[in-house]
């Protein structure tokens, strides 16, 4: 009787621990130690912030905004989630801010030089520009998995953990956006 009870009782969800955990709390006792945290996820933030901003310089200062928005606000993250995901989110708010942001972008240097192979070059930066409109397109929220996937290089259960949802269903929802995106550019090499 008591073994039936035991097997038709609901299943209790065991709460995974961020492995950032403890150098969360070094770094709420002593900032220095926030430096463990950065060195962790630098890399991760910069590729998530460069797959949805175009600038180095601009991306170079959401980055140093994240980090030092992280460390200003430390005190703040609950620990309900994980780091990581506290994390990605502050950069995907400072990539909606800059986003935000009116833009007068002219052509780069580089496109109008007078190099022998600037048709090429030129022909590269309007597919690239072409590509960034079109997931400019997409959903915030599908731009930010992108950024998760292919800028910061997260795995799917990684993403998962992030936005709350099982590695599989990630899995699928990239898989829809990518499909999404190859119906709709032609110059897919």
């Amino acid at each position: 009787m008591e073994l039936r009870v035991l097997l038709e009782a609901p299943a209790l969800r065991t709460r995974t621990v961020d492995r950032d955990a403890a150098l969360v709390a070094a770094a709420r006792e002593d900032p220095q130690a926030f430096l463990a945290l950065y060195d962790r996820y630098f890399d991760r933030v910069l590729g998530y912030v460069r797959l949805r901003i175009r600038d180095g310089s601009t991306c170079e200062d959401v980055v140093s905004t994240v980090f030092t928005t992280a460390l200003g606000q430390l005190g703040r993250f609950r620990g309900d989630g994980s780091f990581a995901g506290w994390l990605f989110q502050i950069a995907r708010n400072a990539v909606r801010d800059v986003q935000r942001r009116p833009s007068a972008g002219p052509l780069p240097d580089e496109a109008t030089a007078s190099e022998p192979d600037v048709e090429e070059r030129f022909l590269a930066y309007e597919r690239a520009a072409e590509l960034r409109t079109l997931i400019r397109l997409l959903t915030a929220e599908q731009q930010h998995l992108l950024g998760l996937r292919y800028g910061a290089g997260l795995g799917f259960d990684e993403i998962g953990a992030i936005v709350g949802a099982a590695p599989g269903t990630v899995r699928v929802r990239m898989h829809r956006i990518l499909e999404q995106l190859r119906r709709r550019y032609p110059n897919d090499d």
